[in-house]
């Protein structure tokens, strides 16, 4: 499934600025870039994924409307299509290392694929310190009507201490009515008779302290993309756009469509103002969108002209 055989400097910049545009408040701009990733996934899966959990990791709550709430949705849809070696990074990095907001998501994005390999994570979360991880776990358990495990935890945790955690686990018990549910225990690549072993070194990766990370090849690092745009300084008109330095900088993130790497990308290439950017042309705003690796005509389609002039 995750070949990344092109998956080069560019490509690299192309998923993180994706990622970042699911946060865009332009509805446009998050559907085109959710779109744009789901038909990069049989090519770029652990590429996207590990991008999606970076940026889930790095905000924390998520109030409704806000750029975090619709990253997080986002991302939840994508999860949603991985295999399971795309969903690996939800389990090493955001279950295992993830503040409860991190948690809340990568509980919620495992529950929803009601896959019988993520089955002993959602158990596990059943006991995390957070009522709302707590939550979705049942919720995500619900999905799972034909294991007894399922049943088992849901049953266990019937007595937990929130009320809200409580209605949850009564309402996902209600699918398993009838006779019951069947003992089924299914292998699979992220487990071994239903103990989540991740590596297959026969320990639970509750008690791992080294589950197998995801593979990657190996790709540009944000300093090589920095260093390569960095490079293209020479193709930029200077003397309409204005020199600045890292003394002069402003907050370019307050524009709309510029996200924290595409604001560290833009002052490798030597802009740090609103007056820069206020004094491109249709031409310069065509240099920089290529030198910065952009979508072609971004730049001119957020108006980050007129936002400058408005911010100066």
């Amino acid at each position: 499934m995750e070949s990344d055989s092109n998956y080069g400097g560019s490509s690299s910049s192309r998923i993180q600025n994706l990622v970042e545009d699911l946060g865009d408040e332009s509805f446009e701009t998050r559907n085109e870039a959710l779109m744009t990733l789901k038909a990069m996934l049989p090519h770029s899966e652990v590429s996207i994924s590990n991008n999606l959990v970076e940026i889930i990791a790095e905000h924390g709550d998520n109030e409704a409307g806000s750029s975090t709430s619709f990253i997080n949705k986002g991302a939840i849809e994508l999860f949603q299509s991985m295999s399971e070696l795309g969903l690996e990074p939800l389990v090493n990095d955001l279950l295992r290392n993830g503040d409860e907001y991190a948690r809340r998501v990568a509980t919620d994005a495992l529950g929803r694929t009601g896959r019988m390999a993520v089955l002993p994570y959602l158990m596990e979360c059943m006991n995390d310190d957070d009522m709302y991880v707590r939550w979705q776990a049942a919720k995500g358990l619900g999905r799972f009507a034909g294991s007894s495990d399922a049943r088992d935890a849901l049953v266990n945790s019937m007595d937990d201490s929130k009320p809200y955690v409580r209605k949850r686990v009564a309402r996902s018990l209600e699918v398993f009515g009838g006779a019951g549910p069947v003992d089924e225990k299914v292998k699979g690549p992220m487990e071994k008779d239903g103990k989540g072993d991740i590596d297959g070194d026969g320990i639970p990766d509750s008690k791992d302290e080294k589950p197998r990370k995801a593979k990657k090849k190996k790709g540009k690092s944000k300093e090589d993309d920095l260093a390569r745009i960095a490079d293209k300084k020479e193709s930029i008109d200077f003397k309409t756009l204005g020199t600045a330095s890292e003394d002069d900088k402003d907050d370019l993130k307050n524009i709309k469509g510029i996200g924290p790497f595409l604001e560290q990308k833009l002052n490798a290439l030597g802009i740090y103002t609103y007056k820069q950017i206020s004094n491109m042309t249709p031409e310069l705003e065509d240099q920089v969108n290529e030198a910065i690796e952009f979508f072609p005509g971004r730049i001119k389609r957020d108006n980050w002209v007129k936002q400058a002039k408005d911010l100066k």
